[in-house]
């Protein structure tokens, strides 16, 4: 084996020196260890999540990390030893319910029934059928709908 190979000066270079990296900026990447350019090139996703479609609600399984688009059905707060938000959704082709532990009390007109909604999450099963908890979530406009994204979107470690 030869010798360990040496940084480059600009691996080494100080990442507070880069454009737009300000002392609070600087000082949150270093929390995440990330203190020089070598650093930030090596930083690698720990995940890839795939963004890219839309599955049909019937079609989806427990276990499943996917993206769905559908309309809300109904939604409520259940008021047990600790509130929840609870919602379903709808495409036509089933249901899946939306459940929030935690959530602000104006999150429940957010799911108003009737409202067109993308939810991205782990399907999970239940004793009342398939869910999503705290599934991320977008409002639709049904006549200019958002572009899906092409490409894998990158989950980075966060420390």
């Amino acid at each position: 084996m030869g010798a360990p190979l040496k940084p480059t000066p600009a691996e080494q270079c100080d990442v507070s020196r880069l454009r737009g990296v300000g002392p609070r900026t600087a000082e949150a990447l270093a929390a995440l260890g990330l203190n020089h350019l070598g650093d930030l090139l090596f930083h690698l996703p720990r995940a890839y999540q795939d963004r890219t479609r839309i599955r049909a609600i019937g079609s989806v399984r427990a276990g499943q990390t996917v993206l769905v688009e559908g309309e809300i059905q109904q939604s409520s707060i259940i008021n047990r030893r600790k509130p929840m938000l609870v919602a379903t959704v709808s495409d036509g082709s089933g249901f899946l319910g939306l459940r929030f532990f935690h959530f602000f009390r104006g999150q429940n007109q957010t799911f108003r029934p009737g409202t067109r909604m993308r939810c991205f999450g782990e399907v999970r099963a239940t004793p009342n059928g398939l869910e999503m908890i705290h599934p991320s979530y977008q409002r639709v406009n049904e006549e200019q709908p958002p572009a899906l994204p092409d490409h894998l979107t990158a989950i980075y470690p966060i420390g």
